[in-house]
């Protein structure tokens, strides 16, 4: 026999949860007390729940599922838009409300954090926009519900909504029989079949070629991936969304792919292969290059959580994971002998000159590129910062994350706190600029206060410089933001001992990344001062377009 709270919280320990972000609240202290009341579950307590919500989601990148837990009303609408960019991206974060009580919710009394009007579910009725399924739990309700939305959430990779009332959470669970249900699950000799026609398609083309996507990460395919693509020799590009999803060290790596805007060489080959196999890619602006792709359906074969698709015939509905596991195990029964090695254009890296006065892209990110290691994860913010960081190419075992599509600025800072949680092993390198850290800077703290030692670099171009290239005007005075003094934000959140410096040209940052390296045990804060509208190929394709 156990509680709600306690019922809630064992599930989800038992799937590798170590942390729950948030902040406390008088509605959520029930729950806040059931996670410090654990030996196998830490409290991490965030500046703001929005905070909390980007670290969750962060975390979940590298452990395959995060929590954030709120009060009701004030804090859960504050964490709702890094829950959507969860959603938006296939993330799987568990959001926990503490609610009020049940005869207040069923009343419509008005307390404290509600709209006034009566209506006790708005925030949980908003909610279900962006969750793939929601419940406030009972007593009675509890067994059943949780198996229901955790089963939904592993089925589609996106956050649930779990409302506890305050009164509810510490009540003793009701065990009640499960119903009996027959499993949905398709069989695995449907993936078997489905995966050798795959490789017959594959024997059978002149020119074929891989896409790897996110959603084989987010399905826990990754690992799948890379052995096929390394038994097979098959040739491979990623999107800017699926960068380094499987790494970019294997000899069929052609680079990146993004339309016909850039890498002409990339997209050349994949556009005209007779055969591209598709594997959990998503369609949209920053994976098409602004739907500048031109792949023909009849040569393409989707792998997507749905099912497959060769060409323009009907669905067949298999799971992603057993085809990607098939496709594994087929890879070693045929060998592509074709593959035309890197293709990809590396016009911003290189040439780097450490005379001159100012700190142009190229050597920003050839500086960059020089310290990544192994094993590292790198967190890229949205904007110009992440778009150079798309041409660079990674070592082996490199996590790289950015928030592409839902692509909401400040979102890197917060995620990276989150993956240094997940991981404290691997060394995280956050890269942001300075508009977007400014929305989300209170995170620096949470570095100081749980002990993480990241290396954060800040890219100071003088305001919002993507919306200055998109915009009419890149001059108008909504792209400035407040000047701060960056090196002194390390310490004043308590960052006492992190090695913090200002750099302007190639040489002082050169000098300081080979400081941050031989002191891996520091932790790091280097502002990058660099032109106003300097920007990397991808950023100036966007102002063009």
């Amino acid at each position: 026999m156990t509680t709600v709270v306690n019922y809630v919280l064992d599930k989800l320990s038992q799937m590798g949860v170590g942390h729950v972000f948030g902040v406390p609240g008088d509605y959520a202290f029930p729950i806040n007390d059931g996670v410090v009341c654990r030996n196998d579950m830490k409290w991490v307590g965030c500046s703001n729940e929005l905070n909390a919500a980007y670290a969750a989601d962060g975390y979940a990148r590298i452990r395959g599922l995060g929590v954030v837990s709120t009060t009701y009303g004030v804090g859960e609408l504050s964490a709702l838009n890094g829950v959507a960019g969860a959603y938006a991206e296939h993330v799987m974060v568990v959001h926990i409300v503490g609610m009020p009580k049940r005869s207040v919710m069923e009343s419509g009394a008005l307390v404290h954090h509600m709209l006034g009007n009566g209506d006790t579910e708005s925030f949980y009725k908003a909610a279900g926009h962006i969750a793939c399924d929601r419940t406030i739990l009972s007593a009675q309700n509890c067994i059943a519900e949780i198996d229901r939305v955790f089963t939904t959430m592993h089925k589609e990779r996106r956050p649930i909504y779990i409302g506890i009332p305050a009164d509810v959470a510490h009540e003793t669970i009701v065990q009640t029989s499960p119903e009996n249900k027959q499993a949905s699950e398709l069989k695995k000799d449907i993936a078997q079949v489905v995966a050798e026609r795959i490789i017959t398609t594959i024997s059978n083309s002149k020119t074929a070629c891989v896409l790897p996507g996110m959603l084989t990460a987010r399905f826990g395919c990754r690992d799948a991936v890379r052995v096929f693509l390394e038994r097979s020799g098959l040739p491979y590009a990623t999107t800017f969304m699926d960068k380094s999803v499987v790494g970019e060290d294997l000899p069929g790596y052609l680079g990146m792919y993004f339309g016909q805007i850039l890498q002409k060489r990339v997209a050349n080959f994949i556009e005209t292969a007779d055969c591209v196999l598709s594997l959990g890619v998503e369609k949209s602006d920053f994976t098409t290059g602004l739907f500048t792709s031109s792949l023909q359906e009849k040569n393409m074969i989707r792998v997507s959580p749905e099912g497959v698709y060769f060409g323009t015939e009907p669905l067949i509905e298999v799971s992603l994971g057993d085809v990607m596991a098939a496709l594994a195990e087929q890879a070693a029964t045929f060998s592509y002998e074709t593959a035309p090695g890197y293709l990809g254009d590396d016009e911003h890296i290189g040439c780097t000159s450490v005379d001159s006065d100012v700190i142009h892209t190229y050597s920003l990110y050839e500086s960059l590129q020089q310290i990544f290691r192994p094993g590292d994860i790198i967190v890229a913010e949205t904007g110009t910062i992440s778009m150079g960081m798309g041409f660079v190419r990674v070592p082996k075992d490199v996590h790289f994350e950015v928030q592409s599509l839902w692509g909401s600025i400040g979102w890197a800072t917060p995620a990276a706190f989150g993956m240094a949680m997940a991981a404290p092993e691997r060394r995280v390198i956050l890269l942001t600029g300075e508009g977007s850290h400014q929305l989300t800077v209170q995170a620096m703290g949470d570095f100081a206060r749980f002990g993480c030692k990241p290396l954060v670099v800040v890219l100071n171009n003088e305001g919002y410089l993507i919306e200055r290239i998109i915009c009419d005007d890149g001059e108008r005075y909504y792209n400035d933001i407040a000047e701060w003094d960056y090196t002194m934000l390390a310490r004043v959140f308590g960052c006492r001992d992190w090695y913090c410096h200002r750099v302007s040209t190639p040489y002082a940052l050169q000098k300081a990344l080979k400081v941050v390296t031989e002191q891996p045990e520091k932790g790091a804060y280097l502002e990058v001062i660099a032109p106003r509208y300097d920007m990397p190929p991808m950023a100036q394709a966007l102002g063009i377009k």
